[in-house]
């Protein structure tokens, strides 16, 4: 279903959050959709709430109300009225300040919030609020004050000034307040460090404004160009790449990308190796490739890579992970050094398999994985299928990585990978059910009434208000096995049937819904990036760009998404996950750039899903400089002129060429005099040259 190209945020997630906090700032204060700062957060699973399996939380606690946060306050009239409404300002895209305006019957307060350090280098949450009176205000006593609406115990230091009118239309003294008068004051968190109450006064909260709002004009999260000239995806940009410097934090010397900045603050194998992708795509390099260090501290005596137990394809992720991040430094010399981690990775991998082959025939996963844990909707451990998905794209990276490099030992993980492929493929045909419209597919857990009864185990989770696993639940790791992992053709079954999969089910909001955890009326927002990318893959280059501007009307008017959350219109409360989840950010990245510039098949693939929206003006060019490829840095630059359009392409020189160097363009090319109707193809070794686009 083709929706409108128009970024509103229709379908904003009830209860938004966005992160106030500077870049890699362990202090992570979150400003609410209520306009509450929120921080201190304490976890314990809060997200459970909202699935309501039993009557186990028929009693809120505190923290289950404030959503796992210890610390929650928000500023509060001192005279009665009626709030009439409530909506929220998040200013520039590239900043992280918020300002709440809550209008009354006979009054108006707003506040702004954002983060500050001091010149003492004290860490400052900052609420710098005003209040003014209507026309029909009646004369009272009034002012404003801080509501704390969680934990007491513990309070950081939080100075405040005094109040201040700053527009007076009479000689009552405070706290007398009457219509037509404005009243300003600030409130101090200070989260780190000391400040003087001497300086908790107005004029230092607007320097303080001042400060913020130049901070973040230099804040530069892409250091390449990275130019779109349609404003809402410009836009949508910058909040990205900001969100993730946000949740990113500097960790024995080295940065860590982290997901986000409460439940999922810290390192998860799967979401890092699209973070770490995304960050070399904002120009950082050397800070990206720096997690390849967190990778390797994940290494287990057995050879295996994991965070978690039972998350065996942590270790097929970590393949692919430290593979790519190799290719796209150009830095050969280092995967060589860490060869024997991905030799023992291989080891462990078969002695997985090993124990599947243990359990005999009647095993579902046989040949492929004893109990694990799916992920993404599929609970466990038990016999599923993204485990040996994901282990596929490993096996398959670190074969051809090793091949191509002839390291020894390469060819067991190409001989791996075609025996798992075996089994895999064999249990796809057992597994083969078809939809109530007709679409073939296969379920992403292999868990049958059988199966259950004959192990004894009780399953409630198949039965998430009613529903069971849907046919759509847990694809996400076939949607990465076909791309970025290309363990499957375009044109295999499996790939087919799966987009079939997804189009039958993203009419509601525009992309796929229960594709995740909340299997009922609800939808996991960024796995449309997954599912984008291999609908462009397939060459379906308008559907990946409809989930592109779907996924961003499914985030908060901050540009910052939750991992889950309920469709519009339906009486469901579900949410799960962190928010800002920044995997949601380094996805809207990658499929950005793929749509420009795609590594696809061998080839480099150029412009394959530009959409006429972000067509060059007079005044703004497309232009990337310096992306990474596995085929070295690619830089692009389109303008418009009168026949057209412009295009110029350079590449610097890695160890790895492309096949072939493929344009796409729907009108004639023209280059070196010689005019093509459409699609361009070039030698793969060509590292520039310059077009005429015809339009």
């Amino acid at each position: 279903m083709k929706h409108e190209r128009i970024i509103d945020f229709r379908y904003a997630p009830s209860h938004a959050q966005v992160c106030i906090g500077l870049v890699d700032d362990p202090d992570k204060t979150i400003v609410r959709t209520d306009g509450s700062v929120n921080w201190g957060y304490c976890g314990k699973n809060w997200v459970n709430y909202y699935r309501m399996y039993n009557d186990e939380h028929a009693v809120l606690t505190a923290d289950e109300r404030n959503r796992g946060f210890t610390y929650r306050v928000k500023p509060v009239l001192l005279h009665r009225d009626e709030l009439l409404s409530s909506v929220q300002d998040h200013g520039k895209a590239s900043a992280a300040i918020v300002t709440t305006t809550e209008d009354y019957k006979a009054s108006v307060l707003a506040w702004k919030t954002f983060a500050w350090r001091t010149e003492q280098d004290a860490r400052v949450d900052v609420i710098l609020w005003s209040m003014t009176a209507k026309d029909n205000f009646i004369t009272t006593r009034s002012g404003v004050s801080l509501q704390s609406m969680g934990h007491t115990d513990g309070l950081p230091v939080i100075l405040h000034t005094p109040r201040v009118k700053t527009v007076s239309v009479s000689d009552e003294p405070l706290p007398f307040f009457h219509a037509g008068e404005t009243m300003e004051g600030a409130y101090f968190i200070v989260q780190e460090g000391k400040m003087d109450p001497a300086d908790a006064t107005l004029d230092t909260a607007k320097k303080a404004l001042a400060w913020a709002e130049n901070y973040w004009d230099n804040v530069t999260p892409f250091v390449n160009k990275f130019v779109i000239p349609e404003k809402q995806i410009a836009d949508m940009m910058a909040a990205c790449g900001r969100n993730i410097l946000q949740a990113r934090e500097i960790k024995e010397g080295v940065y860590t990308y982290q997901v986000g900045p409460t439940e999922y603050r810290g390192l998860w194998m799967v979401d890092g190796h699209f973070i770490l992708e995304s960050a070399h795509m904002m120009g950082r390099t050397e800070e990206a490739f720096a997690g390849v260090l967190a990778v390797l501290r994940r290494v287990r005596p057995n050879g295996g890579i994991m965070v978690f137990d039972h998350h065996e394809k942590e270790t097929g992720i970590a393949l692919a992970t430290l593979c790519r991040q190799c290719e796209l430094t150009n830095n050969d010399a280092r995967l060589e050094e860490m060869w024997p981690t991905l030799r023992r990775a291989l080891t462990f991998i078969r002695n997985q398999r090993t124990e599947s082959f243990a359990l005999g025939k009647d095993y579902p996963a046989y040949g492929m994985f004893a109990p694990t844990f799916g992920d993404g909707g599929i609970n466990g451990p038990e016999p599923e299928y993204t485990t040996p998905e994901w282990v596929l794209f490993g096996l398959k990276y670190a074969y051809e990585t090793g091949k191509r490099l002839n390291l020894e030992g390469y060819e067991e993980f190409g001989k791996e990978f075609d025996d798992l492929m075996h089994y895999f493929r064999a249990a796809v045909a057992r597994d083969h059910r078809v939809t109530k419209d007709g679409i073939p597919y296969f379920p992403q857990s292999m868990v049958t009434p059988e199966y259950l009864e004959k192990n004894g185990v009780t399953r409630p989770d198949l039965h998430l208000n009613g529903a069971t696993y849907n046919p759509q639940t847990g694809t996400w790791a076939l949607a990465q096995a076909i791309y970025p992992g290309e363990v499957f053709k375009p044109d295999d079954s499996i790939v087919q049937e799966l987009l079939a999969l997804l189009d039958s089910v993203d009419n509601t909001e525009g992309i796929p819904e229960n594709t995740g955890w909340e299997g009922h009326n609800a939808l996991w927002g960024y796995s449309a990036m997954f599912y984008g990318e291999a609908f462009l893959y397939a060459d379906h280059p308008e559907k990946a760009v409809d989930y592109l501007y779907a996924f961003a009307n499914h985030a908060g008017p901050g540009r910052t998404w939750r991992e889950e959350q309920a469709l519009h219109g339906t009486q469901s409360e579900e949410m799960c996950g962190d928010m800002p989840h920044n995997w949601g950010s380094a996805e809207f990245i990658r499929l950005t750039r793929n749509l420009l510039v795609m590594e696809r098949l061998g080839n480099l693939e150029l412009l394959k899903g530009l959409p006429e929206e972000w067509l060059p003006t007079e005044d703004c060019a497309l232009e990337l400089a310096s992306t990474p490829t596995r085929y070295g840095q690619v830089s692009i630059k389109m303008t418009k002129n009168e026949n057209g359009y412009h295009f110029s392409f350079n590449r610097s020189v890695f160890a790895q060429v492309p096949e072939k160097l493929v344009l796409h363009w729907p009108d004639a090319v023209e280059v070196n005099g010689v005019r093509t109707e459409g699609t361009l193809v070039l030698d793969g070794d060509c590292t520039a040259f310059e077009a005429q686009l015809y339009r």
